[in-house]
C-alpha cells in the first residue's frame, strides 16, 4: 500500500468517524472503476473521487450537499497550481447535468407536469488534504474561494500513523506492510477521538480529543495557543481537544507582530474574527451529533484583561 492510500484511508475513516457517511454508488452518476476506484461524473470528463462522503445533516435551505477531499501525499508543500485544480473541480462537478435527446425534446413542451429524469442534484464541497502542508499563496487562495484545507503534522497521532502505515519522512510512496483492514482499524481508533468543526469562514478543524472515554460539547469554549509548532487546544465541559490551523492564518498576525506581546494580541484578535462560533459534528453515545458552539466571552475579556 503507498502512502497516498493510506492518507486516502486515515480521513475518510476520521470523517466517517465523526458521522459522515459513505455516498451510494448508483453506476452511471457515482460509479467504480476498477483500475483507478471511486469516480464522480463532471461536466468535461469524470474525475477519481479519493473521498467522497455525506454530512451528518444538510443544511436548511440550500441544495443537498456532499463532500469531497482530494488527498495529496507530496513530499512537497501543495501549492497554488493544485489548488486551482480543486476549484475547477468543484465547478466541473457543480455543473455538471444529466441531459438526453429524450429530456432535451420534453423541454419543448412548457406545460409539462413531470420531470423525465429521477436522480437527485448535490451540490459538492471540495477539500484538499496535505501530507506536507500547503504553500502561502496556496492557503491565500483557498481562504478566497473557501475551499477547506486539512493536515495533521502538528497532530499528537501523525507520527504514530505514519510508523505504522509504513511512512517515512524522506520517502512518502514507501510501501507499508500493514493491511488495509488493520490500517482502517488503526484509522477508526484515532477517529474515535475526533471531532469536526466548520468555523464561520468555512475552513474545517479536525479536534482531537486528549484523554476521556466520549466527546462533550458544551455551548461554551476557550482556545489557547503556545506556539507556531503546536496545536492549539479546545476546552469544552471538562475535555480538550487539540487541532492545528492552516499556517496561513498563523503567519497573517505572527509576521505582523514584533514582540511578544503584540504576538497575545494578535492571537485574541485571531480567536475573535475566525473562530468565535463553530458547528461541530462528533458522535455522542455511537450516533451522529451536531452542536453549535461559541467562544466563551469571559474567556476573551480576561485574557484582554491580562495583556492590558
Amino acid at each position: 500500500m503507498k502512502a497516498g492510500k493510506a492518507f486516502e484511508i486515515l480521513v475518510r475513516q476520521i470523517l466517517l468517524c465523526a458521522g459522515f457517511s459513505p455516498v451510494i454508488v448508483d453506476g452511471m452518476y457515482i460509479f467504480d472503476d476498477p483500475s483507478v476506484g471511486l469516480m464522480i461524473q463532471g461536466l468535461a470528463e469524470a474525475h477519481n473521487a479519493d473521498v467522497l462522503l455525506e454530512p451528518p445533516v444538510q443544511t436548511p435551505f440550500y441544495s443537498r450537499t456532499r463532500l469531497l477531499v482530494e488527498c495529496k501525499d507530496y513530499t512537497r508543500r501543495v501549492g497554488l497550481n493544485t489548488l486551482r485544480s480543486a476549484l475547477g473541480l468543484r465547478e466541473d462537478v457543480n455543473h455538471f447535468n444529466i441531459v438526453d435527446s429524450k429530456e432535451l425534446a420534453a423541454r419543448r413542451n412548457p406545460r409539462r407536469k413531470h420531470r423525465t429524469y429521477n436522480f437527485d442534484r448535490y451540490t459538492y464541497q471540495i477539500a484538499v488534504a496535505s501530507m506536507s502542508g500547503f504553500s502561502i499563496p496556496g492557503q491565500n487562495f483557498a481562504a478566497a474561494h473557501r475551499i477547506p484545507l486539512i493536515e495533521f503534522s502538528k497532530m499528537p497521532f501523525w507520527r504514530t500513523f505514519c510508523e505504522q502505515a509504513g511512512i517515512s519522512e524522506e520517502d512518502t510512496l514507501s510501501q507499508a506492510d500493514i493491511s488495509e483492514n488493520n490500517l482502517i482499524e488503526v484509522a477508526n481508533e484515532i477517529g474515535s477521538h475526533m471531532a469536526i468543526a466548520i468555523t464561520a469562514s468555512g475552513q474545517m478543524l479536525f479536534l482531537y480529543r486528549m484523554g476521556g472515554t466520549s466527546n462533550q460539547f458544551g455551548s461554551r469554549y476557550s482556545l489557547h495557543w503556545r506556539t507556531s509548532d503546536s496545536p492549539w487546544i479546545l476546552r469544552s465541559e471538562g475535555q480538550e481537544y487539540l487541532f492545528q490551523l492552516p499556517d496561513g492564518i498563523m503567519h497573517n498576525w505572527l509576521d505582523n507582530s514584533a514582540t511578544e506581546l503584540e504576538q497575545k494580541r494578535s492571537a485574541l484578535d485571531c480567536k475573535e474574527r475566525l473562530l468565535s462560533h463553530m458547528v461541530v459534528y462528533y458522535r455522542k453515545q455511537g450516533v451522529p451529533a451536531i452542536k453549535m458552539v461559541s467562544i466563551d466571552d469571559g474567556f476573551l475579556a480576561e485574557a484582554r484583561s491580562c495583556l492590558r
